[in-house]
């Protein structure tokens, strides 16, 4: 029991970390292109990014109840997609 838990918080950080170096990536070829298209798109990973950021207090304290139900995070990775997609399609 011990043991998978340990594991789904080292799949949890792993991801977090994950999102943080997609979401720099694409923010850094935002900067150096500065245009809609690149915006939108890294809008998009920053409402990822925000929706790992909110998962953190999961990981520091397992008896943690969430503040927010899920159908909100839910909601924000819909707007991600959204401003991907409205991003990739621009132009």
């Amino acid at each position: 029991m011990a043991m998978e838990i340990m594991i789904d918080m080292i799949i949890r950080a792993g991801l977090i970390v994950a999102t943080a170096f997609l979401f720099g990536v694409v923010f850094l070829a935002y900067l150096r292109m500065k245009n809609r298209k690149m915006l939108f798109i890294s809008l998009g990973f920053a409402a990822f990014l925000v929706n790992a950021l909110l998962h953190i207090p999961e990981l520091i304290n397992e008896n943690y109840t969430r503040m927010l139900p899920e159908n909100v995070f839910l909601f924000i990775d819909l707007v991600g997609l959204i401003l991907i997609v409205i991003g990739i399609l621009k132009d």
